[in-house]
């Protein structure tokens, strides 16, 4: 029941890619942008104001109970020290701190969104808020009581929160529901691909590429495992992709579409840097239907954050300083 919660709690957070929260108080120096109310800066109890989107204000309870949330889903697997851990960069901060930055970030976005649901005169229907609502006692029965007195827990807020969380959800369906789903046998047409990625900054081009090819000789020469090769010097987040038609980076999609499994592509260049593609899998026809769906889903994402990015805009934002000062 808990982890459900949690992956519900989180899942908009995940679309949004944890847009920043900004500092202790931020303000929008923008026109007809609802002003926040006043948070408390002092010792936070309960009732608290602590963080404010517009006029609306989040208590510290509430706070509390989305942190749990967000704290139990990685005391799971890890211990309770996880929260002391830091990388090794002086000044980095510690989990912990980052936590707290991840949960002002959901509950903002999920009050953002709220907010817009009410603009647009979006509401529960009565069998989607009863289902909140008897997932959120069903929950609360099973909580330990020192858990209860520990995150100042009760059945309302617990609604309140799950409530707005699955009207948050439905907003989400609502603006993916109009995004264009259809897809080309020619933009459809995708591979399984592991790269290597070398960012070009324009003053360092010609070094950039000289680097990227001495990759691909080393590859061509000695037969090195690719996987490897990638991992120690590629600059992307990942290393296995699904390339195909619909890709932006038409140089990049060319040449992958042209490999063979287990063919090495030559250096391909695109504007943000240079590529070396290995195929994992050539294009057959479960994969250009992963692909497909792949198309979709980033288009769905696109529009939602573009959706999100353009409400946010409209309130102005402020967090409780003693949540921020650890």
């Amino acid at each position: 029941m808990k982890d459900k919660i949690t992956a519900a709690l989180v899942c908009l957070c995940l679309c949004l890619g944890m847009a920043a929260c900004g500092g202790a108080e931020e303000e929008k120096p923008v026109s007809n942008v609802e002003n926040a109310a006043l948070v408390s800066n002092g010792t936070l109890e309960d009732g608290s104001t602590a963080l404010a989107v517009g006029k609306t204000k989040v208590s510290y309870q509430e706070y509390k109970i989305y942190y749990y949330f967000m704290k139990s889903q990685y005391e799971n697997v890890l211990t309770s020290d996880v929260w002391k851990y830091s990388g090794m960069k002086q000044g980095k901060k510690s989990i912990g701190e980052e936590a707290i930055e991840d949960v002002l970030r959901l509950i903002i976005q999920v009050k953002v969104i709220v907010k817009r649901a009410e603009k647009q005169g979006v509401t529960l229907a009565p069998d989607e808020k009863e289902a909140a609502d008897y997932q959120a006692k069903k929950f609360y029965e099973k909580l330990p009581d020192s858990v209860k007195k520990e995150n100042s827990m009760n059945v309302a807020t617990l609604s309140s929160i799950l409530e707005e969380n699955r009207l948050a959800e439905k907003m989400y369906h609502i603006v993916i529901g109009k995004v264009d789903t259809g897809v080309t046998a020619e933009q459809g047409k995708a591979a399984r691909v592991q790269l290597i990625y070398l960012k070009a900054e324009t003053a360092a081009r010609e070094q950039v590429k000289q680097k990227a090819q001495q990759l691909y000789q080393q590859v061509k020469a000695s037969g090195s495992n690719f996987y490897r090769l990638a991992r120690e010097n590629t600059q992307a987040e990942s290393i296995e992709y699904l390339i195909g038609g619909a890709d932006k980076r038409k140089n990049l999609a060319n040449a992958v579409l042209r490999l063979k499994a287990y063919e090495v592509s030559p250096v391909v260049e695109e504007q943000e840097g240079y590529y070396i593609a290995y195929c994992v899998n050539s294009s057959n026809t479960q994969i250009n239907n992963e692909y497909k769906n792949q198309v979709v889903e980033e288009r769905q994402t696109l529009a939602f954050q573009n959706a999100y990015k353009s409400w946010s805009e409209e309130y102005e934002v402020k967090v409780s300083k003693s949540l921020l000062v650890k």
